[in-house]
């Protein structure tokens, strides 16, 4: 350990590995230093300017200051100082490019995870509904899946959520599990959609979202009530336009059957999900995951809990098939899938956190005809499209900035 004078100056790249020396108050230290290292201010103050930074860094005992790139570094002490500074050597820089690597894989692996393990969910619905009602499979999915995640984060240090958390967790799951995921699980049941069909359905779920955000902007407006939902532009009602097309496409080409009642009743559940995504940014519940399981535990029993109103028989017998559906859903629909679209919402940009929605009824009508028999016909895939369509008119709308 070395004390500085007054002022030292070099021009020469840093070469050693790590140094630490003492500056006086007042004292200056300039150094060419070859990128990437670290400057750590471990007692004093200092102050730190740095060619090509057009921000000078005060540091404080415990502050660092890391530069990527070769510049010439100017500290000078605010008052009497110890000074580390480190280069990182191979070893650093392999653990930053495999950590980099490591990142983008969970990104891609979570990206696949939404595309194929959510679009084949509906496959799965088809082939646990054979053998097991839908309220009653939909609740024991929801509740196992809850409870397990549940009991995870709890492990971890999460904390419980509040009685007016679970209030809220138990609203949401209604509509989200009870209204959405029954619904369409009654629809698949009774044969009113394919696997397929049923994913292009749930794709309407952000028009629905569009159209609710207007109606409370309109009411906002009658009231003379200042809100955050703005009124929809030109490019979102285009966009409503065009998916709703695709989603009377598919009753009209026959994609759709059943009475007036079941189409609505299908209809109904991306709209309760869009409601039920809405009333969630306003009600007080849990972060982050623990929300999910929340939201799952809830749903799961109120579904379980309207089953045998529904007049759902309790299954005997269920199929060895069906059961290993059930598996399939409430390990990797639910728990993995969460996981999955939680890591990308923390890490990527929602654009491409919230892309599954495009993939997926693709993949849906694409594994409905190659693992469950089904068919598709053109006006199916075409409907697809359009409804897909709405949907990317929609989203670019509303990122577009407002130039009122």
């Amino acid at each position: 350990m070395t004390t500085v004078p007054r002022f030292r100056a070099g021009v020469a790249s840093f070469a050693p590995r790590r140094v630490e020396f003492d500056l006086a108050k007042g004292a200056l230290w300039a150094q060419r230093l070859r990128g990437p290292f670290a400057l750590a201010c471990t007692s004093g103050s200092v102050w730190l300017t740095r060619e090509g930074d057009p921000d000078d860094v005060v540091l404080s005992a415990g502050g660092c200051y890391r530069g990527a790139d070769q510049g010439l570094v100017v500290v000078e002490a605010l008052s009497r100082a110890h000074i580390t500074v480190s280069r990182e050597g191979f070893s650093g820089k392999l653990r930053r490019l495999l950590a980099a690597l490591k990142q983008q894989w969970l990104v891609l692996v979570s990206l696949f995870s939404l595309y194929v393990i959510w679009g084949s969910t509906y496959l799965g619905m088809h082939i646990a509904l054979e053998t097991l009602p839908p309220f009653f499979m939909g609740g024991t999915r929801f509740l196992l899946a809850g409870g397990i995640l549940y009991g995870v984060l709890r492990l971890r240090g999460e904390a419980a959520p509040s009685r007016k958390q679970w209030a809220g967790a138990a609203l949401v799951g209604s509509l989200l599990l009870a209204c959405g995921n029954g619904f369409l699980g009654i629809g698949q049941q009774r044969g009113w959609v394919s696997s397929g069909v049923a994913a292009v359905v749930v794709t309407t779920m952000p028009l629905w979202m569009a159209v609710l955000g207007s109606a409370a902007a309109f009411v906002q407006r009658r009231a003379g009530r200042e809100g955050t939902s703005a009124a929809p532009s030109a490019g979102e009602w285009t966009g409503l336009l065009v998916g709703f097309t695709g989603a009377a496409l598919l009753h009209l080409g026959g994609a759709m059957s059943g009475s007036g009642g079941g189409i609505v009743l299908m209809m109904l559940s991306p709209f309760a999900w869009a409601l039920g995504s809405l009333l969630s940014r306003s009600l007080d519940l849990p972060k982050g995951l623990m929300a999910s399981a929340a939201q799952m535990i809830a749903g799961g029993l109120i579904m379980l809990s309207l089953a045998p109103l529904l007049g759902e028989p309790l299954p005997v017998a269920p199929s060895a098939r069906s059961l290993a559906a059930l598996a399939y859903l409430t390990v990797f629909g639910s728990i993995v899938g969460f996981s999955a679209y939680g890591y990308l919402i923390r890490n990527t940009r929602p654009a491409i956190a919230t892309s599954y929605a495009y993939v997926n009824p693709l993949v849906a009508i694409a594994l409905g005809i190659w693992l469950g028999g089904e068919a598709a016909s053109a006006t199916t895939w075409l409907a697809a499209i359009i409804v897909i369509s709405g949907v990317v008119i929609v989203s670019m709308a509303r990122a577009r900035p407002s130039t009122s």
